[in-house]
């Protein structure tokens, strides 16, 4: 696992608090999968960061995305159904703030998966502070005069370079729009779960709703919980906030500190955890 290759960022999106730098931990996990065909799924995928990292490394043989969001499931549908559409899109939009709100009212105004609200959403979450989709404002500010300027993290030519690799691969990719206990539940007769590691990485338990589109109440950290624990799944990591709902929940698994950067205005750090379906493999 040492000898992996640094790897930058391979997702076209930006996500605040994003795991893609677990990639080596989860590889480790994966070498332990039995020999063979391997899958990876991730039922809150957001950005994927580390799915497509580890897709790229060919440390996988699929991936399995799910987001029950309409906006990120947009994105991720627009991006591997119509990779040359996206591509040219990235090209010639204008990376500006008349353009910033008309596309923050097609987000608003769309619940309904489309290449239109998917564009909207990617093209919000690079140029939107932090990369936050709903409730940000534009990098640089609405009067343009931050340090940093609206397309500051739109760098065509590396985005466009990302998605066309994405569409090239989209067999090995498979995607879905299912709430996350749903796609858990039947991911038990989609897949190989002896050859299958999911990262389960879901919104906070505090202050969920201020980062992520798709928040939870405490009832579904609760029923995550139960089904992850009830030995169906054989392989899973999951990552949480430190809360202590969360501690009590899974006090009987291994529980490890796990520091994650969040750029909220001011960079900051919040704690995290990282849990184990059992203690690290041989």
């Amino acid at each position: 696992m040492d000898k992996l290759p640094y790897m930058r960022s391979v997702s076209p999106f930006r996500y605040p608090g994003g795991k893609a730098f677990l990639y080596k931990y989860l590889h480790g996990r994966i070498s332990c999968l039995p020999e063979g065909a391997r899958y990876y799924a991730e039922p809150f995928c957001g950005g994927a960061g580390s799915a497509v990292i580890l897709l790229k490394l060919n440390a996988v043989d699929e991936i399995h995305l799910n987001d029950a969001d309409p906006k990120v499931f947009s994105a991720w549908q627009a991006i591997l159904e119509n990779t040359d559409r996206f591509a040219q899109a990235i090209l010639d939009t204008p990376v500006d703030l008349e353009t910033w709100h008309a596309l923050k009212k097609v987000v608003e105004g769309s619940s309904e998966p489309s290449f239109e609200l998917g564009f909207a959403t990617f093209f919000l979450n690079r140029t939107s502070r932090s990369g936050i989709v709903i409730g940000a404002g534009p990098i640089g500010g609405y009067d343009q005069k931050g340090n940093w300027k609206i397309d500051a993290r739109f760098n065509r030519e590396a985005l466009v370079e990302r998605v066309l690799w994405l569409g090239s691969v989209k067999d090995r990719i498979k995607l879905t729009q299912e709430d996350a206990l749903t796609f858990l539940s039947k991911s038990t007769k989609r897949l190989d779960l002896e050859r299958t590691l999911f990262f389960v990485d879901p919104p906070y338990v505090t202050a969920g709703g201020r980062l992520y589109l798709n928040a939870m109440n405490e009832a579904k950290h609760i029923a995550l919980s139960d089904l992850l624990q009830d030995g169906t799944l054989p392989h899973w990591v999951l990552t949480y906030d430190d809360h202590p709902l969360i501690r009590e929940l899974y006090s009987d698994r291994p529980i490890a500190d796990l520091a994650v950067t969040y750029s909220l205005q001011k960079k900051r750090k919040e704690q995290e955890v990282l849990i184990n379906d059992q203690a690290a493999c041989a």
